[in-house]
């Protein structure tokens, strides 16, 4: 009997082994988190507090383009790597990597780390309030973050593939961040590649980077 049991239990084992799938551990997902940081922002992390959080997110179903939840998808496997968080967490840099395949898709900086000149800050408090928006005449500003988005999404992500197109996706601020502005945008290569950027005004400094479609 009791090499019966021994037996069904080694069964369950290999069976709920065979449902998940391997993770690539902390270690790697933070190599590979801080080597996407260092590529993106051109940092040197040696001496960086970092810290690795494994986390499971509701899985996602797209059809025709359309992101539907039915609630039977496979969760996402994710690591997340956040350096040098302050007192309360907030991290001056921050990347996600997918725990399954080991591939780093996300890279952020903190606005904290973002120091105008005085012209730039002249520029942005030429702008007025945040109770004055929509700003007119912005459309230069943002059409040139965009540019500068693609621009540095090739040099330091995919030199040697041209680009399709790239796409405006938003202009954002808030009572908090004002009078910077985040100009998001899609970079859509000719292989299908697709980076989201955000650009930082009028600084036009890249504080966030996102490989689409590789957190699955």
């Amino acid at each position: 009997m009791k090499k019966r049991l021994l037996v069904i239990f080694i069964c369950v084992a290999v069976l709920l082994s065979s449902c998940s799938p391997r993770l690539i551990g902390e270690a790697r997902a933070k190599e590979a988190g801080l080597a996407m940081i260092q590529q993106a922002y051109g940092v040197d992390l040696t001496d960086a507090v970092v810290t690795v959080e494994y986390q499971e997110r509701a899985g996602v179903t797209y059809e025709d383009g359309v992101r539907i939840q039915y609630g039977t998808e496979e969760p996402m496997r994710v690591y997340v790597i956040i350096t040098n968080p302050d007192e309360i967490g907030n991290p001056e840099y921050y990347a996600e990597v997918n725990a399954v395949t080991g591939v780093a898709y996300r890279a952020d900086k903190d606005e904290s780390l973002i120091s105008l000149t005085p012209e730039q800050q002249a520029q942005a408090e030429a702008i007025g309030k945040v109770e004055d928006l929509p700003i007119e005449g912005f459309e230069d500003d943002e059409a040139n973050a965009l540019q500068i988005g693609e621009d540095w999404v090739r040099a330091h992500f995919e030199p040697d593939i041209p680009v399709l197109r790239t796409v405006p996706n938003s202009t954002m601020t808030d009572n908090i961040d004002f009078p910077l502005f985040f100009v998001d945008s899609s970079v859509i290569f000719i292989d299908g590649t697709i980076y989201n950027v955000e650009v930082c005004w009028p600084a036009m400094e890249i504080t966030s980077i996102y490989l689409c479609n590789q957190e699955y």
